[in-house]
């Protein structure tokens, strides 16, 4: 199966981050480098030559569904549940663009698609509005201590470029390189490393750190669309309602998190779950360190198809 993420551009003409990962279970193959695409029609080309030989679910962060009528349901609930992470949610904005990338989605892939009884299958994806910084709770086990709060890295929350790739860039993006790497990616494939080293730097210009940005991003939504296939009942629609999700929802994290894994080590505090830590992260569960193996092996033999083109899956 191949989980597509897409850190949309709300305006069209502003590039948009893509990550596809591909696989059966955790952890899966990260299938090319994350990048960018300059305009939302590259987007849905990618998107369709993804999901045209494979089942798939497509995680994009930005408002899908119930534009137009302003703050939706999913996003207060969404706020009310992970705003004590500082995770809330901002409303809806009006740009064309938005709604006719919305539209070109519809035309191509059936509403129920977006919603949470759809089976995927070759050509007829789920696609899901999934949003990156409520992930983080999960990633980052975040209510397993009072008053932790998400990694912080948007570039207008800092004063200057400096402060936004010391304090914000490199701290999120090496948190979530711990936290992902190994558990949820496997990280012998290429495009593991290739993601790694586009490292922030203060000489780069601010497009060049914002395309690092999203490309992250994207990788997040790759990675929630995968959670709610892969780890069963730790993702859910906002709202709940049979129905609810056709006015607009947002995929998310169950709270409170199940933590069925040791804590580990993270710069000091001591915490851990279900996504709380990477291979090097400390405490690694056995079982985890098993299936890497085996995953390692049977791509060494010429058996890793977790991103083959070949046949549907």
């Amino acid at each position: 199966m191949r989980f597509l993420g897409v850190d949309l551009a709300w305006k069209d003409g502003n590039r948009s981050g893509v990550a596809l990962l591909g696989g059966q279970r955790f952890p899966l193959h990260l299938c090319e480098i994350p990048h960018t695409l300059p305009r939302h029609d590259a987007v849905l080309d990618w998107i369709a030559r993804h999901v045209a030989h494979h089942r798939a679910s497509v995680g994009i962060d930005a408002p899908l569904l119930g534009l137009g009528g302003g703050r939706r349901g999913g996003d207060n609930e969404v706020s009310s549940a992970f705003g004590r992470f500082h995770a809330s949610t901002h409303s809806p904005p009006r740009y064309p663009g938005l709604d006719a990338f919305t539209r070109a989605l519809l035309a191509g892939y059936a509403l129920d698609s977006f919603g949470p009884g759809w089976r995927p299958a070759s050509r007829r994806p789920a696609i899901r509005e999934v949003y990156p910084n409520a992930l983080q709770v999960l990633l980052f086990s975040l209510d397993r201590m009072p008053g932790l709060t998400i990694a912080k890295y948007k570039q207008q929350r800092f004063s200057g470029k400096r402060a936004w790739v010391e304090r914000g860039l490199r701290p999120f993006i090496a948190r979530c390189a711990e936290a992902i790497g190994g558990r949820y990616v496997v990280t012998r494939d290429a495009a593991w490393p290739a993601l790694l080293a586009a490292r922030p730097q203060t000489s780069m210009s601010a497009a060049e750190l914002k395309d690092i940005e999203d490309r992250w991003d994207a990788v997040l939504c790759a990675l929630g669309a995968a959670l709610e296939f892969l780890e069963l009942g730790s993702m859910r629609f906002y709202p709940a309602g049979p129905e609810a999700w056709r006015r607009g929802y947002i995929l998310a994290p169950v709270l409170p998190i199940k933590h069925q894994r040791k804590p580990v080590i993270f710069n000091g505090t001591r915490t851990g779950g279900v996504g709380g830590g990477g291979a090097a992260a400390g405490f690694v569960h056995p079982s985890r360190v098993r299936a890497a193996r085996r995953a390692a092996i049977h791509e060494a033999q010429g058996g890793g198809a977790g991103c083959a083109t070949a046949a549907p899956r």
